[in-house]
């Protein structure tokens, strides 16, 4: 049907912009984030762009559902506003709402493939990636003439100076051990990951070891020695491993944190069918509102909707609500929202109706009092 494309064409252009837009906020705050950890040395800038490609991968399925959302929002509103749905209305053509819900549908199995597949994956890759990086961080951030610490402050490390080749020339290093504190000088050193675990290979130095509080030293001569920098725990790394779980995994599991991480990969595609039914009934507007304005008002809807459904999540994992019950009263929530209002123009009716039954009583009884 040619309204049908109009409609679609309208909804996808509208879309496109949004998406656009919504990735180019995103980027930008996260990559200014990532600016700042590697300023500071607790990235490595080399890593930065594939952080955040895996990062744009894992929250793409709740930046795309809010772009559709208010696509559908913005183009049915133009429509309103140039008196296009009273024209439609004028010629016997009803708003096709079912086409827009089936274009929901349409979108939320990308908004599935987003949550059940790509997401896990890339919440993995990141994991790993990040247990790598936790201990390049220690000493990513070296700077020529200046100190570093590593190993939670109880290293020191210092580099005179560093070639193109990213090999460091004169290096001093001091690691502060439980029963005894190790001073090493070299004249040359590099980085190396070896099995996962990432080494500094000093060259031709001298190793000092001392117990505290006494003076004597034992002095080793040493052509390489290779000193491992341990990985640093991430109080998150519990929350993020579920994350990265596959959904197949997910579907078998019995514990409340591991099904309500389901239940929230689950609802992600169902929202969008309900945000797209949703935006029908709330971009009703007159020609003298213009297009942007139930902008405010569904935004809104949208904010309470979401943070609900997080609330709800968190209510599972901690057993305060039944996995049964789960998230799902959210969506029955918006779902009742949505019969309300496409069924106002009836309700609304029904009111004026039993006000206008109700006054004519009450101005019968009126005059018959009087006459009386």
């Amino acid at each position: 049907m040619i309204i049908t494309r109009y409609l679609f064409r309208e909804i996808s252009h509208t879309l496109l912009a949004l998406t656009i837009l919504l990735l180019l906020i995103y980027i930008s705050h996260r990559f200014m984030a990532y600016l700042v950890q590697a300023s500071v040395g607790d990235l490595p800038s080399s890593f930065i762009f594939q952080l955040l490609a895996l990062r744009l991968l894992s929250d793409l399925m709740l930046i795309l559902p809010l772009g559709f959302f208010l696509a559908v929002l913005l183009a049915l509103g133009r429509l309103y506003k140039d008196n296009e749905v009273t024209a439609m209305a004028a010629c016997g053509v009803p708003m096709p709402t079912n086409n827009i819900i089936g274009f929901g549908v349409i979108f939320s199995i990308l908004i599935a493939l987003l949550s059940l597949l790509v997401a896990p994956w890339a919440e993995s890759q990141r994991a790993v990636l990040e247990v790598q990086l936790s201990s390049l961080a220690e000493v990513g951030g070296i700077t020529a003439g200046r100190f570093k610490e590593f190993n939670h402050g109880n290293g020191i490390f210092y580099v005179k100076t560093i070639d193109s080749d990213n090999v460091m020339h004169s290096l001093f290093v001091q690691i502060n051990l439980p029963h005894k504190r190790v001073v090493m000088v070299a004249k040359d050193g590099y980085q190396m990951v070896q099995d996962g675990e990432l080494y500094m290979v000093l060259l031709e130095g001298h190793r000092y070891e001392s117990k505290p509080g006494r003076l004597n030293y034992v002095v080793t001569e040493f052509a390489e020695h290779h000193i491992r920098i341990p990985k640093r725990l991430d109080a998150n790394q519990k929350s993020e491993e579920r994350e990265a779980i596959s959904t197949l995994k997910l579907l078998s599991a019995k514990e409340a944190a591991l099904q309500a991480e389901l239940q929230w990969r689950l609802s992600l595609p169902l929202s969008v069918i309900l945000l797209a039914a949703l935006a029908i009934p709330l971009s009703r507007t007159s020609p003298r509102q213009g297009q942007y304005a139930k902008i405010l008002s569904g935004i809104l809807i949208y904010l309470i909707y979401n943070n609900l459904l997080n609330v709800a999540k968190k209510w599972v994992e901690r057993g305060d609500i039944v996995p049964m019950i789960g998230v799902w009263w959210v969506h029955i929530i918006l779902l009742l929202i949505i019969l309300f209002l496409f069924n106002l123009p009836v309700i609304k009716n029904f009111f004026q109706q039993l006000w206008r039954i109700f006054y004519a009583l009450i101005i019968k009884f009126f005059f018959r009092t009087v006459s009386k």
